[in-house]
């Protein structure tokens, strides 16, 4: 039920909103060792973002306790797109059928495969998300590994454009 705010004690609502602007600044900074990390990874991969927020941003899932902070979704969607359009254009030539290339495609950036690429350069070590339970903290993760992955393609997309976006995609995902 919703209470009008002028019915809300003065003292109350102070609390309250010390109690969120709290939780707030613990859900958007990062210890100086998690963003050293994180900048080690991207260092690995051959990644200089000019915004260090969508470094973050990249590796944080939905399932990550963050209150409002930005999650991965709309870099992972991105960076998907992406390989799709960038694999299927290095196949186009080399595939007869629709439904080959299709499968060729899948097959290519697999969950499977960017998972691998993800614990290869250490993303597993600051990816930031929660399993569903944690006697199950392995189930699933290969496919937060690989959303990140494709998480980190869009966010390089997105701030370096295509090229740099293609060059990463060659040199770490997709060798012909």
């Amino acid at each position: 039920m919703l209470q009008r705010v002028s019915a809300i004690k003065p003292v109350r609502l102070a609390n309250t909103i010390s109690r969120c602007a709290t939780y707030e600044v613990r859900a958007y900074s990062t210890s100086g060792d998690d963003s050293a990390k994180v900048s080690a990874v991207y260092k690995r991969l051959g990644v200089d973002l000019s915004d260090a927020s969508l470094m973050t941003q990249s590796i944080t899932h939905k399932s990550f306790s963050h209150g409002s902070l930005p999650t991965n979704e709309k870099l992972g969607y991105l960076g998907r797109t992406f390989l799709q359009m960038h694999v299927t254009e290095q196949k186009w030539d080399k595939v007869k059928s629709n439904r080959t290339l299709r499968s060729s495609v899948a097959h290519a950036i697999a969950t499977d495969k960017l998972a691998k690429v993800a614990r290869s350069m250490g993303v597993d070590e600051v990816m930031r998300w929660k399993a569903a339970s944690s006697t199950d903290s392995k189930v699933g993760e290969d496919s937060v590994l690989a959303h990140t992955m494709e998480a980190i393609v869009g966010a390089v997309y997105h701030d370096k454009g295509s090229k740099a976006a293609r060059d990463f995609v060659t040199k770490h995902i997709y060798t012909y």
